[in-house]
């Protein structure tokens, strides 16, 4: 048998849980390989190789095998960039964060990487630590996920007639058919609608064009960021196809 290659990531902690007496499975976005879930050795007696690193949401080098034939990575090291503590000690921005980490788990698949996501996880992760308002890094990063992913919202033109914006006009989103529809071509079939100001359809088309390292600079109104977060949510259910269940805690706060 040829010895297993290791390879160094950058990566992100998205899940960690128990394996036996002393192991953990741990499941890393990372910067080149995407999701990669491997196992710690011995990590819950480690007292060099693991400790304190592999929290939630924490910003990590790991050094690791690449996983081949479904089977888990083995996990040598890992260094600590950023805990990432203000994050996971706020509870307003560790439940913002744990949606992050839902969303993720349930769109990507085991090593299949994407050069936009990893970049956008660390800028969101890195903005709640920073203590910038949680509702809008969601929004902005639930935008850029969508479309990242191959589902952006349909936000420039009517999906009835493709007429561009008009600034006298009210849009509903239609949350099946993925755009949104003027009041000419809405329709009462469609169940599921959430209503989107000229604002926010400005601020999310935007958001979707902006930079990463400028995206902090732009503002959501409280209605704007009621409509986005209403409308984001319900587009995300629908396509999983399922509740995203961290989102009651952030409604409950």
């Amino acid at each position: 048998m040829q010895p297993k290659q290791q390879a160094e990531s950058a990566a992100i902690v998205l899940d960690c849980r128990d394996h036996g007496e002393s192991d953990l499975i741990v499941t890393f976005f990372c910067q080149h390989h995407g999701r990669v879930t491997g196992i710690a050795k011995g990590a819950k007696r480690s007292k060099k190789r693991f400790v304190n690193k592999l929290e939630l949401f924490s910003s990590l080098r790991i050094l690791h095998t690449t996983p081949q034939n479904n089977r888990l990575a083995f996990i040598a090291g890992a260094e600590l960039l950023d805990g990432f503590i203000n994050l996971r000690e706020d509870i307003s921005c560790y439940a913002t964060a744990s949606i992050i980490r839902e969303i993720t788990l349930l769109a990507t698949k085991e090593v299949e990487g994407d050069e936009e996501l990893y970049p956008l996880l660390m800028w969101v992760f890195s903005s709640l630590n920073n203590e910038r308002p949680p509702i809008p890094a969601l929004v902005f990063f639930l935008i850029r996920f969508f479309s990242i992913i191959g589902y952006s919202p349909q936000l420039k033109s009517c999906l009835g007639c493709g007429k561009q914006l008009q600034s006298d006009e009210t849009y509903q989103f239609h949350i099946a058919s993925g755009g949104i529809c003027c009041s000419k071509c809405n329709s009462s079939e469609h169940s599921s609608r959430h209503t989107l100001s000229q604002g926010t359809l400005r601020s999310l088309t935007t958001a979707l064009n902006q930079p990463l390292g400028r995206l902090h600079r732009l503002q959501l109104s409280g209605n704007s960021q009621q409509e986005a977060l209403s409308f984001l949510h319900s587009y995300g259910r629908q396509l999983f196809q399922r509740e995203i269940i961290s989102w009651a805690f952030l409604e409950n706060l």
